[in-house]
């Protein structure tokens, strides 16, 4: 006699468990995309990065620019009318100033400044100071000597103070104009402006005020 099922079991659909997964396909395009996304996100990172670099140079020369400013005022600022030697001969002028001399590219001054600081005067020369500005090879060039009469021969000590100079010219201001030289003998001009030409910003005048008009 043959077996009967439950009518439950007969009647009831046979079910396999299936496990759904992605395609090949929906791989490939989800690799596709987050491959477009990292891109983009890198090449906006790079930018960033390349952008405060480029922030970081341009307040890099600013901050060097300013220096040499600051340096050349306090030169300009505290000059004296006094005369000294040059090459071992007495100079008729108090600034000598003029293109191509000191070896210069342009122009190129010399003049002597106060202020320089003595402590106690332990130190075995005055609070006078020869200075002066050049152009080499795109550089300025500041110089200092000691002694404000250097003997024949003497070198003065050079420090750069800013390359990719162009150019380095010089007026003066006084009687309301400005003199592209200087020939007193005992007075300073009332101001110097100073125009550099530099390779990454171009033309730039700085006008410094001289507070030692005329010899004491």
């Amino acid at each position: 006699m043959p077996r009967c099922e439950p009518m439950s079991r007969v009647n009831q659909p046979l079910r396999r468990d299936r496990q759904q997964g992605f395609t090949l396909i929906e791989v490939l395009v989800a690799l596709l995309i987050f491959a477009g996304l990292s891109l983009g996100a890198y090449q906006v990172l790079t930018a960033v990065l390349q952008n405060d670099e480029i922030t970081k140079q341009k307040v890099a020369q600013l901050a060097e620019l300013q220096r040499v400013f600051g340096q050349m005022e306090r030169d300009f600022s505290q000059m004296v009318p006094r005369a000294t030697r040059v090459n071992g001969e007495n100079s008729k002028v108090v600034i000598d100033a003029a293109q191509y001399q000191l070896q210069s590219d342009d122009w190129a001054i010399l003049f002597v400044r106060g202020g320089w600081f003595n402590p106690g005067a332990q130190l075995p020369r005055s609070q006078l100071q020869k200075v002066g500005y050049r152009l080499r090879d795109e550089k300025l060039e500041r110089l200092s000597y000691i002694y404000l009469d250097p003997a024949v021969g003497t070198e003065p000590t050079t420090s750069v103070l800013l390359e990719g100079v162009k150019s380095f010219r010089l007026r003066f201001f006084t009687n309301g104009q400005w003199a592209s030289s200087w020939n007193n003998t005992t007075l300073l001009p009332k101001a110097v402006e100073v125009e550099l030409e530099l390779a990454q910003y171009g033309k730039i005048r700085r006008l410094f005020l001289v507070a030692n008009e005329s010899a004491s």
